[in-house]
């Protein structure tokens, strides 16, 4: 397994910036990463944590208030999608979520659908460091929306640790097209060795994607170097 330092400034009032699909502002292990909600369908993370537990975020402390009215929160339950509207209640005159403080925890992917213009949400919490496992691959195989649960990105394999299994197959969701990207771990005709095919997956801080595997006990265990 490979460990990888994050980003972070080692002096107090000194930041470092990742730039991807968020950027990401620290002070040690203590900062922001802003998320750029477009319109249409996109897949997010949690990238920072509320308290260094990796348990206590919800919905209103993750996603605020600042969405457009209509907006929807899509979270995955291993075999569905579960909704949780953000809309103007009956009698109401501000929109506000159906389940504000419903868990959305570093380590899963959900989507957001926009039907407005785009805006800017800043998640303020702590990078979870160290050795993590993600307790969100639970179910046996089959399909799981994921993260990174520390706010790096890169490379799958190489920057954030996850081990494949013959035959994975990871899924990223493609703004542009509003439709899946699909990168598969197979042996390529007259190899040997598995490679992911037709590249490694590049997951960008504060993405989520989701990832099919016939693994019936997955396991992903990030390593960061604080």
């Amino acid at each position: 397994m490979r460990t990888k330092t994050l980003l972070i400034a080692a002096a107090a009032l000194a930041a470092a910036t990742i730039s991807s699909q968020a950027q990401v502002y620290s002070q040690n292990i203590v900062g922001y990463v802003n998320l750029t909600i477009t319109n249409g369908y996109h897949m997010y993370s949690t990238p920072m944590d509320a308290d260094g537990t990796g348990t206590n975020n919800t919905v209103i402390s993750v996603l605020g208030t600042n969405l457009p009215a209509g907006s929807q929160l899509l979270t995955w339950n291993g075999a569905t999608f579960e909704a949780n509207n953000f809309s103007v209640p009956f009698h109401g005159t501000v929109p506000v979520w159906d389940n504000p403080n419903a868990s959305l925890n570093p380590g899963a992917g959900f989507f957001i659908n926009n039907p407005g213009s785009t805006t800017n949400r800043t998640v303020v919490g702590t990078a979870l460091v160290g050795t993590n496992l993600n307790s969100n691959l639970t179910h046996g195989g089959g399909y799981y929306a994921i993260s990174s649960i520390s706010p790096v990105g890169g490379d799958i394999t190489t920057n954030l640790d996850y081990t494949p299994s013959l035959n994975d197959q990871v899924l990223l969701w493609d703004d542009a097209i509003q439709t899946y990207d699909i990168y598969n771990y197979s042996v390529p005709f007259h190899q040997v060795n598995p490679v992911w095919s037709p590249s490694v997956p590049q997951i960008a801080v504060g993405q989520g994607f989701f990832l099919n595997t016939t693994n019936a006990n997955p396991t992903w265990t990030e390593v960061v170097n604080p």
